[in-house]
């Protein structure tokens, strides 16, 4: 076990442009905590907690404020536990400047008098978990084993709002998706819908007019129809404009597109 305390006080909080640049993973075997907050008793009886822990652990405490961030980059920490009274306000734009700088890391929040609304925020940033005064000694050692290992540690209430949430986000996705379907029908003839049906599946015309009972021309016919309804010039964009109608977001085609593209750009750098 090795243990460090910094003792440059700073009272400033810690912001998440301070941690842009947080260095390379630990030698195998060993896992490396950060842990940022004033400096009090409770810090003393966290650190006495994690040194008694069964992993190795190499942990490094230091306080927030402009000294914190070449301490933080020299940790190079997989888990950073923060205290919440450290935390920029909003909290959660601290946790995703963190996480979209150094999306690797590993957030672990504790304090005091942090209620449930403000929990769920933490989390739904990004967060991995949480430490609470309702956590004793073996709670906070459970909390950081599961989140070294990758799990999430947080109580159930507060899980159970995140599936409520999202039953309820999926129920309302699947709502505008039929209804902008029924609204893409309404709009196209019976014929128009068939053959549409048919292109979305990679038909070529000669397949599509012996599925719909067409002549070659009767289906070139209908897809004209199509290609002026929706403002395109042949069947790919076809399909990507039907898609983006039916979508219940916004141009889903620039969200695909802008998404490729980023990630090219992640492979290239």
């Amino acid at each position: 076990m090795q243990l460090s305390m910094e003792n440059n006080m700073n009272n400033t909080t810690l912001s998440p442009r301070n941690v842009t640049n947080i260095g390379c993973r630990p030698p195998a075997g060993r896992t490396r905590i950060a842990i940022v907050a004033h400096h009090d008793f409770s810090i003393d009886g966290l650190r006495s907690i994690l040194a008694s822990h069964e992993r190795e652990l190499r942990i490094t405490c230091m306080e927030p404020g402009d000294t914190c961030l070449p301490r933080l980059i020299a940790a190079a920490p997989d888990v950073l536990m923060i205290q919440n009274e450290a935390l920029d306000d909003p909290a959660e734009r601290f946790v995703r400047g963190i996480l979209d700088a150094h999306p690797g890391i590993r957030i672990l929040v504790f304090g005091r008098d942090m209620n449930d609304e403000h929990l769920y925020r933490l989390v739904h940033a990004g967060a991995h978990g949480y430490i609470n005064e309702r956590m004793g000694g073996d709670h906070i050692k459970h909390a950081l084993e599961a989140v070294i290992d990758g799990h999430t540690w947080i109580e159930r209430h507060i899980m159970e709002r995140f599936i409520s949430m999202q039953h309820d986000t999926d129920r309302l996705i699947e709502s505008r998706f039929h209804a902008n379907i029924e609204r893409l029908c309404a709009d196209l003839t019976r014929r128009e819908t068939e053959i549409l049906c048919q292109v979305i599946q990679g038909l070529a015309i000669k397949q599509i007019a012996e599925r719909v009972h067409l002549s070659h021309q009767g289906v070139k016919m209908h897809l004209a129809k199509l290609f002026r309804k929706f403002g395109v010039t042949n069947r790919n964009q076809l399909i990507l404009a039907t898609f983006d109608h039916i979508s219940p977001g916004e141009d889903l085609t620039r969200l695909l597109r802008d998404g490729l593209q980023g990630g090219m750009k992640r492979c290239d750098a």
